[in-house]
């Protein structure tokens, strides 16, 4: 065998290996990719508050969306996330419908990302058709401050105090975050205020 055939078949031999490695590492990455790791984390210490007492908490959570349920005039969407106690758990997330308070609730903001305000509001079956099984979204969620809030602020934020009874008639004061993160979420509904496509690191 010529000395030009040998460094031909040694050449061949390496560009095999290299695509073998290349290939491995694209197998690698896919197994990592459809697993269920989270992009971003499931708590998001992201909040807002509003109110002439700041009696509104708004707080965040990122769940992965599984599904979607109507049930009882009211329309959810099935969430799953590790707790703190890094176990499965899911969680219904209240889009809308009938309130405990007797207001319906007809549709929900669904944020594209970007510049404040960049979404639409959306009725549930608007929804379905917008997000995908699977992905993680953001779920801006009602909560208030102790175990009560103003009522005369009722006047001015009807859809506020129509999904703090959805919290109320569950007897679960201000302490909704800590039922998710403890991973008590047996029969438990979350009022979701906004869907977010735009997740956070934070």
């Amino acid at each position: 065998m010529k000395f030009g055939d040998q460094f031909y078949l040694k050449f061949l031999a390496f560009l095999a290996t290299i695509l073998l490695a290349v290939v491995a590492a694209l197998l690698v990455m896919k197994q990592r990719t459809s697993s269920n790791v989270p992009a971003f984390p499931y708590f998001s210490s992201d909040y807002s508050t509003v109110g002439k007492e700041n009696e509104w908490v708004l707080q965040s959570f990122q769940p992965r969306l599984i599904d979607f349920e109507s049930k009882n005039n009211s329309s959810y969407l099935i969430t799953e996330y590790v707790d703190s106690g890094n176990r499965k758990k899911q969680v219904k997330i209240f889009v809308s419908g009938q309130t405990p308070s007797g207001k319906d609730i007809d549709k929900l903001f669904l944020f594209f990302g970007g510049k404040p305000g960049n979404g639409e509001w959306l009725t549930f079956k608007q929804l379905q058709d917008k997000l995908v099984k699977g992905k993680q979204v953001r779920i801006e969620y009602l909560s208030f401050n102790g175990s009560t809030y103003d009522r005369i602020s009722c006047q001015k934020y009807l859809n506020f105090c129509a999904l703090a009874s959805i919290i109320e008639n569950q007897q679960l004061e201000g302490k909704l975050e800590d039922r998710l993160k403890n991973g008590e979420t047996d029969d438990v509904v979350v009022p979701g205020n906004v869907i977010s496509l735009q997740l956070y690191e934070k």
